[in-house]
């Protein structure tokens, strides 16, 4: 779709308000650019209908069905009952501020008053690849959940469903300057990019690739003194990747001559590298191409990018 179609396809003020009418807690960290996965331009898109937002995928209906093995878990691992609200929890003053819990905790001797149980089915490649407990965007959403409800705790039931292992449940304590900080910023975004419609700005390649898709043919345009700056700046920062690139692969092969013909590298029964035989089918394009032309010609799908390419 053009930029011009994505920016004007304004659906009505109805469809949007029975759509796109709240923020709900899984989204704060996107809106806050603190989401790995959506950034605050997207999320605009789906938030004023330009475009539709993804209603369920294989993975999220996995989650669903997950759900209440992982709640059974977690109350036969801490003892702590737990209650559905089908209900969403709303902000007094912002109605747009909204969040529907996994579990409500009920309360116990352990905990003097109700908290939030939020639920969590991931993988460990992404657990692993993560620099604390669990990813950052976790703590945006229920701390969300805990303003809203106004309980003073939480916990995170994590499942990794590739290697089926249950992690500990981990205590989440209500954070009020957390809270505050990111409540004011969620209610400046909606007023900004939502209420006014003002567009977030683009942050990524992605967020460029939507609003700018096709270069007009011959258009030149004259870089400002501000282009000019980061151009050289890019310029420097690609010379240090491509300085790190080298020494990377200088590292790596001193450690590929130390395993040889071994699989493994290790240090104390610790596996530091593996470096095993991989197979791979792939079909040979060329040969192909040599051998049945005609029918490459009647599947081939020809596409068209933006190449981005330094001077």
């Amino acid at each position: 779709m053009s930029n011009k179609k994505i920016m004007d396809n304004i659906p009505s003020k109805e469809w949007v308000h029975a759509r796109q009418h709240y923020l709900g807690g899984s989204e704060v960290a996107a809106a806050l650019g603190e989401s790995p996965w959506t950034t605050p331009f997207q999320l605009w898109l789906v938030k004023t209908g330009r475009i539709e937002p993804i209603i369920s995928t294989p993975v999220m209906e996995l989650g669903h069905l997950l759900e209440p093995m992982i709640a059974e878990k977690f109350t036969d691992t801490t003892g702590l009952k737990l209650r559905n609200i089908s209900e969403p929890y709303q902000h007094p003053e912002h109605s747009f501020l909204r969040g529907n819990i996994d579990r409500q905790i009920c309360s116990s001797e352990k905990h003097d008053g109700p908290g939030v149980l939020e639920i969590k089915s991931t993988t460990s490649f992404r657990l692993k690849n993560e620099a604390g407990l669990y990813p950052a965007e976790w703590d945006y959403q229920i701390q969300h959940y805990l303003m809203l409800s106004r309980y003073k705790y939480g916990y995170l039931a994590i499942f990794e469903r590739d290697t089926g292992i249950f992690h500990d449940p981990i205590y989440i304590e209500r954070d009020e300057k957390f809270i505050q900080e990111n409540t004011e910023r969620i209610i400046q975004w909606w007023t900004l990019h939502i209420l006014q419609d003002i567009a977030p700005a683009p942050v990524n390649n992605e967020d460029l690739m939507i609003l700018y898709p096709d270069a007009k043919d011959g258009k030149v345009i004259e870089a400002s003194a501000e282009d000019q700056a980061y151009y050289e700046e890019l310029i420097k920062v690609r010379q240090k990747i491509n300085e790190k690139t080298f020494e990377k692969e200088l590292l790596e092969a001193f450690l590929k001559n130390s395993i040889g013909e071994g699989e493994r590298l290790v240090a104390g029964g610790r596996d530091l590298i593996t470096w095993r035989n991989q197979e791979t089918n792939r079909i040979d394009t060329k040969a192909l191409k040599q051998r049945y032309p005609a029918l490459c010609r009647k599947f081939m799908k020809q596409t068209q990018t933006r190449r981005f390419v330094l001077k």
